[in-house]
């Protein structure tokens, strides 16, 4: 599915607790590398969007400044990587190989929780767990 664009910033705060990943293009209309870059976000997005899982948005910086101050974006395009509301990466500039990283690094993460959950619902997965704080942590599985 394609990013979702940003109308406004109740929208964006929305569908960010609705997920558990979600990865923003802060862009602007009269930025050339964000028109450069935009096509493999959006493929990006097509291919790994999933449901209450993971979301692909896209802000205006112009039309959404209150979301774009809200998390200091300065350069355009900024990529943010939220987990579970929190950010946990940044990407500055048009940058195509590492944000094609940090999307694989994402989706191989969903995975990786998606099997140990079905591995734990069949009772085929031995999961040690440790909370580390306010999250919980997989240390290891055995199948």
């Amino acid at each position: 599915m394609p990013p979702t664009e940003i109308i406004a910033p109740l929208h964006f705060h929305t569908l960010l607790k609705g997920h558990t990943y979600l990865i923003a293009d802060f862009y602007a209309t009269w930025c050339p590398p964000c028109k450069t870059i935009a096509p493999v976000y959006e493929a990006l997005a097509n291919a790994h969007s999933s449901a209450g899982t993971v979301a692909f948005v896209k802000v205006n910086v112009d039309a959404q400044k209150e979301v774009a101050a809200q998390y200091g974006i300065q350069a355009m395009p900024t990529f943010l990587v939220f987990r579970e509301g929190s950010k946990v990466e940044e990407i500055k500039g048009a940058d195509v190989r590492t944000l094609k990283r940090v999307v694989e690094g994402v989706v191989g993460e969903v995975g990786r929780s998606r099997k140990v959950e079905e591995g734990k619902k069949e009772g085929k997965v031995e999961v040690r767990e440790e909370r580390i704080g306010d999250e919980k942590t997989v240390l290891d599985w055995k199948e």
